[in-house]
């Protein structure tokens, strides 16, 4: 197998994580229906749709680069986006650049969930201070 299936099966395998990161937001969609009244929720909220975004964006990458066969696929590939999107493409993008547009993608949506999650526990906890009070 060639350096660059090798990548390109690596990617695939880490853009399938779109999964986990989806079903991990669902505790937090339960504290945000449970505070949907709250101010707090609305934060969760817009946290949850930044995620789902990311996890859209990587299923969308995931399906993509599974079209990508080698190189030559490239020109082909970016006059289909082209006809979808309506847009000429100025130049021809490497499979590298291409990589490295995903891997920010991956790392946002990594540190959206996070956000979230941290987010979520910070609002339990001053629930659960100020209901003591």
């Amino acid at each position: 197998m060639s350096d660059s299936m090798m990548t390109k099966r690596i990617v695939q395998i880490h853009l399938s994580s779109w999964r986990y990161f989806a079903a991990l937001t669902l505790p937090p969609l339960a504290l945000i229906l449970n505070l949907f009244y709250s101010a707090l929720s609305l934060p969760l909220m817009v946290l949850f749709f930044v995620t789902h975004y990311y996890c859209w964006r990587l299923w969308l990458d995931e399906r993509l680069f599974g079209l990508l066969k080698n190189e030559e696929d490239l020109a082909e590939f970016d006059q289909g986006m082209a006809q979808l999107w309506s847009k000429k493409f100025a130049r021809l993008r490497s499979l590298t650049d291409r990589l490295l547009g995903t891997r920010v993608i991956f790392y946002r949506a990594m540190i959206s969930l996070l956000v979230l999650w941290l987010v979520s526990l910070c609002s339990v906890l001053y629930l659960a201070l100020t209901l003591v009070e």
